[in-house]
């Protein structure tokens, strides 16, 4: 006998809106079903149309995060075209090796006079006219491309920029000028005919460095990744939905789910960058590889609700009632934490940080819109198909709150003080390793690239054979530069460069160049290593506090700092440790705030915000053993660097947010069955057993969608992925199933102690059946949340 479900008014009844939503749209379920597919595809088809995504040009300066970006926007400014804002100048270096032997031969001289010839007469087209790809300088004194050997024979010795110590590789050396169009265009002649060099000689080994060129390698090398991620993580999350909902229909719906909150929050993102502001390509790989993983994640709760419902006896609206009023306002009130924990990544305001932040909160808006809008109808839909197509053996239900997780549950409450040290103690000692942590810049970091891309060959090459440095320098950019006293110590300061009386830069290297107008000048010297290396780090302190004020510190007209990228990479990290405390104060708060409505007690918020710290600094602690100090590299080929700073700020935010599903999930069992009048101890146990099958479903699926993150050979995507997956299978394995329900036995009734000056907030039911639905069956059974 099917149990009535006295499908109501909702309106009526003072059902939340979103309840009311769903069950609008499972009794409309073909056009809500049809609508929801034209929206996503249509977000994406109209984001195309009007161009896609626009990324940030090569020149936006971005937000001012210290003197090395103060002093390369003076100069750029005063670089740029004045009838063109968004013209700017690239050094493109092309570096020749003979690995057999010195390059100083009669046929390697002919092979690069010939390549330097050909790239002195390469053209291309540019807004539709045939321009010359390399820029000569104005006076015409200098030809467009130099040839290494004619440089070195019209030198007083052997140029040290152009020929290596060992006379094994030579750099044709040139630089482009344009526009993002401009540069981008004459860029992929250089590509193009680089490759012919590549084939023509294949004795000699040919790299190219541009910063156009390697962007443009980078966002090829995220799209083909991310392709081939997708598919995979797909294939994985199905096979884990199989298992766990033992229906390849049931499998199949979260899929479905999370491809069109990908597709809908690509077209949206578009949208984003063309109206509003361009968000960076490279980025993109996280929030589509999360949208996967959370709109799977949020399908499989409300499809697991559904199911138990319909299994139990109750009709098919009632069910998609249920389902929505219960899971349903989990996912949207998890949702809601998610992007609220976004949020806090606008407030930096560094582009990188940024776009993660719109891509990530577009894909999970979309992802919580579909569970009850395009979820409700797709159910109502299929109905009882969900639960058809198993396997055998694996479609045997086990029961309620039965299986390993249920088992380990009940273990942790029996012996509660002793699971509560296991557990925080694992967690203390993964995380120690914080200690020592190290942040730095490793988005512009080459060495810290995809080796394939022709920038991270042509840098590697250029590292081993030029030691004291190349491409990475140290620079005094000094503003009204034709002022007297200013033009003074710039030679003074520029002699003393060359002459070896500043010690850590390479002397040889020294150059002085002015902006278009004359009114800026760069003094710019080679320094070895990286540009995270601590020992730049130091002497860049040293040039701000003693060189600089030595030579310029008199001047009352004009300005010198100190840039280059080690003086950039240090002053970005420094400010993302400054602004670190005010989004981790941010995202606690709005926690504590969430939880504390939700279940009107302060020590379970507080107890969230613990544990979730506990699963963030283990995560940390595996970064630091694996990314800084280079454990397991062996068997993992990680390189080991800096941890890039804006990494742990992406991942506490995140991580805080999507720890908020399990613990919704988790604890509104918890507190309903004690509602119901079961004993705390008794509570707890009913709630986290009977969720685990779903938690550890839904931790399965993100463990390896971020697990997927490690074979993008980008340093930052490697330590994303990896520190989400590792602090998410802690989350659903130590913290979820052995300290969380240990604390809540020790803490007992004290759970839900709330201060009375508190009490007045309202109660809002996060999850949890419309009361006049409580016990409608024939029989009068209690209605619980099924796990998987």
């Amino acid at each position: 006998m099917a149990r009535s479900s006295t499908t109501r008014d909702a309106a009526s009844n003072g059902e939340p809106w979103t309840v009311r939503i769903a069950v609008w749209c499972a009794r409309h379920r073909w056009p809500v079903a049809a609508g929801w597919l034209v929206l996503t595809v249509g977000l994406l088809v109209t984001s195309i149309a009007l161009g896609g995504q626009r990324a940030p040009s090569a020149a936006n300066q971005g937000q001012i995060i210290g003197e090395s970006q103060t002093g390369k926007d003076a100069f750029a400014d005063a670089v740029k075209d004045p009838n063109s804002s968004s013209i700017r100048i690239e050094p493109v270096y092309l570096v020749v090796r003979n690995a057999s032997g010195p390059i100083d031969t009669p046929a390697n001289r002919a092979a690069i006079a010939d390549m330097t010839a050909r790239l002195q007469a390469l053209t291309t087209t540019v807004d539709g006219k045939q321009t010359q790809v390399f820029q000569a300088d104005t006076a015409g004194a200098a030809p467009a491309v130099v040839d290494p050997f004619v440089l070195a024979a019209a030198a007083p010795d052997p140029s040290p920029s152009v020929l290596s110590a060992d006379g094994t590789t030579a750099i044709i050396a040139g630089s482009i000028a344009g526009d993002d169009n401009g540069c981008k265009a004459k860029a992929g002649a250089i590509a193009l005919l680089t490759g012919q060099f590549q084939i023509r000689y294949p004795n000699l080994t040919v790299h190219v460095f541009n910063i156009t060129m390697i962007n443009s390698d980078i966002t090829d090398y995220v799209g083909k990744t991310l392709d081939g991620l997708v598919i995979l993580t797909l294939g994985i999350a199905f096979l884990i939905l199989l298992i766990a909902s033992r229906s390849a229909i049931a499998a199949l719906v979260p899929i479905v789910v999370g491809l069109s909150a990908i597709t809908g929050a690509s077209g949206a993102v578009g949208l984003y960058s063309r109206l509003i502001a361009p968000v960076m390509p490279q980025t993109m790989i996280i929030p589509m590889l999360l949208g996967l993983a959370v709109g799977v994640d949020y399908s499989l709760f409300v499809i697991s609700r559904f199911r138990s419902e319909r299994a139990d006896g109750r009709d098919k609206m009632g069910s998609i009632e249920i389902a929505s009023a219960t899971a349903g306002r989990a996912v949207f009130f998890s949702g809601l934490a998610v992007i609220i924990s976004l949020g806090s990544l606008l407030l930096i305001g560094q582009d990188f940080l940024t776009s993660i932040a719109v891509g990530c909160a577009a894909v999970v808006l979309i992802s919580v819109l579909g569970s009850f809008t395009f979820l409700p109808a797709a159910l109502a839909i299929l109905d009882r198909k969900v639960m058809r197509f198993g396997i055998p053996f694996v479609s045997r239900d086990r029961g309620e709150g039965r299986g390993i997780w249920a088992a380990v549950v009940r273990a942790a409450t029996n012996r509660a003080v002793g699971a509560a040290l296991v557990a925080g103690g694992i967690l203390i000692v993964m995380a120690a390793p914080v200690s020592r942590l190290e942040l730095g810049s490793t988005i512009s970091d080459l060495s810290a690239m995809p080796p394939s891309i022709e920038g991270s060959k042509a840098t590697a090459l250029l590292t081993t054979e030029w030691p004291a440095g190349h491409t990475l320098t140290m620079d005094v950019i000094v503003t009204n530069a034709t002022e007297p006293g200013a033009a003074a110590a710039i030679t003074a300061f520029a002699d003393a460069m060359k002459a070896g009386r500043i010690a850590g830069v390479n002397a040889a290297t020294t150059s002085t160049e002015y902006s278009g107008n004359g009114t800026v000048a760069r003094i710019s010297a080679a320094i070895p290593g990286g540009q995270n290396d601590q020992s730049n780090w130091a002497l860049a302190r040293t040039f701000r506090t003693t060189v600089v004020p030595q030579y310029f510190g008199s001047l009352t007209g004009s300005h010198a700092y100190v840039s280059g990228d080690a003086a950039y990479a240090m002053d970005y990290s420094e400010s993302s440790g400054r602004q670190m405390p005010l989004v981790v104060i941010f995202v606690l708060t709005m926690s504590f705030l969430l939880l504390m409505v939700a279940f009107h007690s302060v020590v379970i918020p507080l107890k969230a915000i613990l544990l979730n710290l506990l699963s963030t600094g283990a995560a940390f602690g595996v970064l630091v053993l694996l990314f800084q100090e280079g454990w397991l590299r062996e068997f993992t080929g990680i390189r080991p660097n800096v941890i890039e700073a804006g990494a742990p700020l992406m991942i506490f935010t995140i991580l805080f947010g999507l720890s908020m599903d399990y613990h919704v999930f988790i604890l509104t069992r918890v507190k309903e069955a004690r509602d119901r009048g079961l004993a705390s101890t008794d509570a707890v146990v009913k709630g986290i057993a009977i969720t685990a099958g779903t938690v550890t479903s839904a931790a399965a699926i993100m463990v390896c969608v971020f697990g997927s993150f490690f074979t993008i050979q980008m340093t930052v995507m490697q330590e994303f992925g990896i520190g989400l997956a590792v602090a998410i299978f802690v989350d659903a394995t130590l913290v979820r199933s052995l300290l969380l329900p240990a604390l809540m036995k020790l803490l007992g009734e004290s759970n839900w102690w709330m201060p009375s000056f508190l009490r007045w907030i309202p109660r809002i039911t996060i999850e949890g059946e419309p009361e006049a639905m409580l016990g409608s069956g024939p029989t009068g059974m209690d209605v619980d949340a099924a796990g998987a």
